[in-house]
């Protein structure tokens, strides 16, 4: 299926990849189907909405922080019908600012994804995780 972007103007995009987010996304609930567009250039994706040209950059918060943990809840685990932890995908949004050496992630509310039957969800973690999370010198990006 085509979709329009505006990063990356009309793509084309396997359905079989579409990820279904039930409640949508943090301030975007309205939105409820997303693919990821991967550059393979660098460490940032795209959170790309199939309903309008909606996206968010998105990582694998792992190179930010490679200490970064959390138990993922079991109600979350079972919404998202995950009985393998091998089948979870882990992102976060990422801000890009003008200059680069603020770039931010927020570690308080990641993306779990079942990559295996493409439904997703953000979902918020304590306050002991940080929603602006500079990393540009921590990360060697």
């Amino acid at each position: 299926m085509k979709i329009n972007t505006n990063y990356f103007g009309e793509l084309e995009v396997d359905e079989n990849e579409i990820l279904e987010f039930e409640k949508g996304m943090l301030g975007f609930e309205e939105l409820k189907k997303f693919v990821i567009i991967k550059d393979s250039e660098i460490f940032i994706e795209w959170l790309q909405s199939i309903e309008d040209t909606t996206s968010f950059a998105i990582m694998d918060p792992f190179v930010a922080d490679n200490n970064y943990s959390f138990e993922l809840p079991e109600k979350i685990m079972k919404q998202l019908d995950i009985i393998d932890k091998e089948d979870v995908m882990i992102r976060t949004v990422v801000i890009i600012p003008e200059d680069i050496t603020k770039i931010r992630t927020n570690l308080q509310a990641p993306i779990i994804i079942n990559a295996k039957l493409k439904k997703a969800m953000q979902i918020i973690l304590d306050d002991s995780y940080p929603i602006r999370y500079e990393f540009y010198d921590k990360a060697g990006v």
